[in-house]
């Protein structure tokens, strides 16, 4: 999980991260106290969770809370304060939590188990280089082929996928053969195996020789790009860059004056 928090205190940001890190060790925990450089963060970075402080030195926690709507519509903020008498302000705004200082860890974990948004652990990087993460972890597949699948699939964007179309992906021919079907069925199970043991079911769809992503297991900046949001990494004009094969058709859609379908 990968969450941030805005108070003007130092120590109320300290006593927070020590309790997210309690909570999360595995996650990053980020803590700022000026708006300024808490909003270009939330701009440049995916966040799942932001802890708002009510009072700060050049705003207020609230009227904050009502920009990030418009920046991250499903941005999961939490307000952190020791003002209880603004919860009514802040529930009008459909925050995802109200923390009350000093918080403990079970009020912590009360407010991350009722969050409005779903945290999807799984991050996919087009932009670039493709590249899975797992958390803060790059993912490591057991087959050399399992990566350029899954980054097929992702750039389908949800479409099926036919055993056909992996064949010629793979070998640029559309030859069919007991051995190259068994094969590219071994891929998918290489893949849906490879997030299962990271406790991640069901990211592979599947019907008779036909493979699709499920798209709302994960986030991803090629998707939140189609979707009209601010992606910096896309300024690059850079696309899957390591499969330029068959990437650079929807590289050539997306940043050489050709729409996307």
């Amino acid at each position: 999980m990968k969450t941030i928090i805005l108070d003007d205190e130092q120590l109320a940001i300290q006593s927070l991260t020590r309790l997210l890190r309690r909570v999360d060790p595995d996650g990053t925990h980020e803590g700022f106290r000026y708006a300024k450089d808490f909003l270009r963060y939330i701009e440049e970075n995916a966040v799942d969770v932001a802890f708002v402080d009510v009072d700060l030195y050049d705003t207020d926690g609230i009227t904050l809370t009502r920009q990030l709507a418009g920046i991250r519509p499903e941005l999961n903020v939490v307000i952190y304060t020791g003002h209880p008498e603004f919860k009514a302000d802040a529930m009008d705004l459909f925050v995802s939590g109200y923390l009350v200082k000093p918080a403990s860890e079970e009020d912590l974990r009360r407010v991350l188990s009722h969050l409005r948004y779903p945290i999807r652990p799984v991050r996919v990087q087009c932009f670039g280089h493709f590249e899975v993460y797992v958390g803060n972890h790059p993912l490591k597949f057991e087959r050399k082929d399992s990566k350029e699948v899954f980054a097929y699939l992702i750039d389908r964007r949800g479409a099926e996928v036919s055993d056909e179309e992996l064949r010629y992906l793979l070998w640029s021919e559309e030859e069919d053969t007991d051995k190259k079907r068994n094969y590219i069925h071994n891929i998918i199970y290489d893949i849906r195996n490879t997030f299962a043991a990271c406790g991640i079911r069901d990211i592979i769809s599947s019907r008779r020789g036909y493979y699709s992503v499920e798209t709302g297991c994960l986030r991803c900046d090629y998707f939140d790009y189609l979707e009209g949001k601010d992606v910096p990494t896309a300024r690059l004009c850079e696309y899957m860059e390591q499969f330029g094969t068959w990437s650079s058709a929807t590289k050539q859609k997306l940043f050489g004056g050709t729409e996307l379908a």
